[in-house]
């Protein structure tokens, strides 16, 4: 037998078994794993629907109670500029509210996130006017009945949104559904920045305003600092501070910087948080005190206001020093990902061994040239 004889007759089992075994092992593990993250239950679990159910019964409860508080605030006179922020606070809630739970039925990550987050402020604010503690105090039973009715379905669907099933469809749903689109990115991008900045201008100015009140020596001028501190409060620094967040929490949550995935973006995110609450419950009642003392004739120098201009000079210092940390924060980006970052870095991990696996796989043996000739 001559060597082309030999040649041809070894080559094509050993050239057909190597077609097939490349092409098995390469796509038969495939498919399967990107059908298992990637194809979600054609249907949401029976928990989303109830949560759903729970937030908008909560939202309306809320909503109800607000415009009870503008009612009052009209009928005893009161009516001002706080009236006009308190009714575009409310239409802007009911209107994300129900965007926000929309999008948990969509199996959006960020709608949960956002959900989560604004129900449990709304937990915190309305125990802090039931005890009395902090915010606008409610004006009667009915409001208080309100309150306590958004309280109950709110910790319910709160619940309902991380049972086990439905995190096993937000798992199932988060690769197609978590991020938003590079346009829609750049637009609330631009948004967080417009906002954060205002954000931090208004309390660089009230706490110039409250310095001047501490120190000055002129009723008058103490007077008009504290009402033009709670002009602001009032109308600016809540809305400013809540649509900071939220596009703050869309921005990241709905990108790949991920909302908890890395220690600077769960920094601000807790910060901001905390400056909310800082301004809420105590800067808040600060200035309500001071202009209380000041309609009362309370002496500008050694009575109360003293110690209450100082209060709130520190207090808004603390808050400046809370904005300006996260602005550099912001810039640099220190401190790497948290340790939940590390279910993502294991499935990329996988998938590049499967990839490297399928690269350094046999290839199918190409017909000799001798082949060819006999």
């Amino acid at each position: 037998m001559s060597t082309t004889d030999r040649t041809t007759g070894a080559q094509p089992p050993k050239a057909r078994g190597d077609r097939r075994s490349p092409r098995t092992a390469t796509t038969a593990p495939g498919p399967p794993a990107r059908q298992d993250s990637t194809a979600p239950p054609l249907r949401p679990p029976a928990a989303v629907g109830w949560a759903y159910l729970m937030v908008i019964v909560a939202t309306l409860a809320a909503i109800a109670s607000n415009v009870f508080e503008i009612r009052h605030q009209v009928e005893t006179g009161v009516a001002g500029a706080a009236t006009t922020g308190d009714l575009a606070l409310t239409i802007a809630f009911c209107a994300l509210f129900g965007f926000f739970a929309e999008m948990l039925r969509a199996g959006r990550q960020w709608g949960r996130v956002l959900l989560t987050i604004f129900t449990s402020l709304g937990l915190v604010f309305t125990g802090l006017g039931l005890a009395q503690l902090g915010g606008r105090p409610l004006v009667g039973p009915l409001q208080a009945s309100l309150a306590v009715a958004s309280l109950i379905p709110s910790v319910i669907g709160l619940v309902l949104m991380y049972v086990p099933s439905v995190n096993r469809w937000m798992a199932a749903v988060r690769d197609r559904s978590r991020t938003i689109s590079p346009r829609l990115r750049k637009a609330v991008l631009t948004v967080h920045v417009a906002i954060s900045v205002g954000w931090l201008g208004l309390v660089t100015g009230m706490f110039a305003m409250s310095v001047t009140g501490a120190t000055t020596h002129d009723a008058e001028l103490q007077a008009a600092m504290y009402r033009t501190m709670s002009l602001l409060d009032e109308i600016f620094l809540g809305m400013t501070s809540m649509f900071a967040l939220i596009s703050g929490v869309v921005v990241s949550a709905g990108t790949k910087w991920g909302l908890l995935r890395r220690r600077w973006v769960a920094t601000k995110f807790f910060l901001t948080m905390g400056v909310m609450i800082l301004g809420f419950s105590v800067i808040h009642q600060l200035i309500l005190e001071a202009n209380t003392l000041v309609d009362e004739g309370a002496p500008v120098r050694g009575g109360r206001l003293d110690g209450v201009g100082w209060a709130m000079s520190g207090t808004a210092l603390l808050a400046l020093l809370a904005l300006v940390f996260m602005t550099a924060v912001s810039t640099y980006k220190p401190w790497g990902t948290t340790r939940w970052n590390r279910a993502p870095a294991t499935n990329t991990a996988a998938n590049t061994a499967a990839n490297t696996a399928a690269r350094t796989a046999p290839r199918p043996a190409r017909p000799s040239v001798s082949e060819g000739q006999s």
